[in-house]
């Protein structure tokens, strides 16, 4: 490949060993796997999952589900409250495979009921702290809301679901912990609310910090991570992978080199990359971590080349190491993304996606 428009490549051998750890970790703790695939979006790195024995999923909409299910997968949850508009598309999956939906309103799960033709199970959003969305604990009102909007249709109730996102906020591995004990904790208590009612429910919890970090998860039943197959550079300033573990980077060219400020053009902005950042050093704002590119692979960090502004279409550059100071027009380089999730989500849809082994 040429790499001539920033293209996003992903290391085979290093998301398999990403897949591999996960799903034994899972097995390890007696947890169901249901990976959350937004993160790659790819039918061809979807596959990778099937290999390690993963046979249900996760994903964040109608539309993702119909491309994973036309990919042979038949157990599908989708892991975002029910958008009211694509009752009829659940409805549909719903007769060819099984499908799980999440509710946090009584009028989701009533919209749902009149739309199905065949059995659909559903998961009750539960905010655990991240206060995006969801059912805090406690609130049987709304509980009961949503269990009454769903009785008597050919909905089934499989239980309490929650993305503990606000790991991604923590500092260190430590936060990382307290927030996991304090959701799963949370999690398990709304699931003992309902159990007497509903004896076959389960717990389910799925940030990527919290399942790569932590090694106890009591109250929990299911995990569903998704970046980990990739990680970022987010991941790595966490501490939830090694900077050997970031399977993905976005390849880009140099467009100009500036020396008298130390800083390089390069082919990849908003539009590539997403505008998501990183506070380092004490707060100076980075979009992304530039390293050498060779022979189909990226190579190990050189210094602090990061990523310092982004516009549309462009990328600039700091140049620090000596690595970053000899680039010329024309060469390429890797840039780690901050967030793997939104770059992949910009650029395999584009069909700019490739795969090193």
């Amino acid at each position: 490949m040429n790499y001539s428009t920033p293209t996003f490549v992903a290391d085979e051998l290093k998301a398999r060993n990403n897949i591999r750890r996960m799903a034994e970790k899972a097995k390890a703790n007696g947890l169901l796997f249901r990976p959350h695939f937004k993160t790659h979006q790819s039918v061809e790195a979807g596959e990778w999952f099937r290999s390690e024995g993963v046979t249900a999923i996760t994903v964040s909409s109608a539309e993702m589900a119909q491309r994973f299910a036309g990919a042979g997968w038949n157990d599908i949850t989708i892991a975002f409250p029910h958008n009211l508009h694509e009752s009829e598309a659940v409805a549909a999956l719903a007769e060819k495979i099984t499908i799980n939906l999440l509710f946090d309103n009584p009028e989701q799960a009533a919209a749902v009921a009149a739309a199905l033709r065949s059995k659909a199970g559903f998961f009750i959003k539960a905010d655990t702290g991240y206060h995006r969305a969801g059912i805090l604990p406690g609130d049987d009102a709304s509980i009961n809301a949503i269990l009454g909007a769903a009785k008597g249709s050919r909905l089934r109730f499989k239980g309490f679901l929650t993305h503990a996102g606000h790991t991604y906020r923590a500092g260190d591995p430590e936060q990382v912990l307290a927030i996991h004990r304090k959701s799963t904790q949370a999690l398990a208590l709304m699931k003992a609310g309902c159990l007497d009612a509903f004896p076959e429910i389960i717990a389910s919890a799925g940030d990527t910090p919290s399942c790569s970090i932590a090694s106890e998860f009591q109250g929990v039943d299911e995990i569903r991570p998704g970046n980990f197959v990739y990680y970022d550079l987010m991941q790595w300033m966490l501490g939830s992978c090694t900077f050997h573990q970031i399977a993905a980077a976005v390849i880009c060219p140099v467009i100009s080199v500036y020396p008298d400020r130390n800083e390089a053009l390069i082919l990849g902005g908003a539009v590539h990359l997403s505008k998501e950042s990183l506070q380092i050093h004490g707060g100076e704002t980075v979009y992304g971590l530039a390293v050498p590119f060779a022979n189909g692979k990226w190579e190990d960090v050189q210094g602090d080349d990061y990523l310092t502004a982004l516009s549309q279409e462009h990328g600039i550059l700091q140049t620090n190491s000596p690595w970053a100071k000899n680039l010329k027009p024309g060469d390429h380089l890797a840039l780690i993304p901050v967030h793997s999730c939104l770059a992949a989500d910009l650029l395999v849809a584009k069909n700019k996606f490739a795969v090193v082994r």
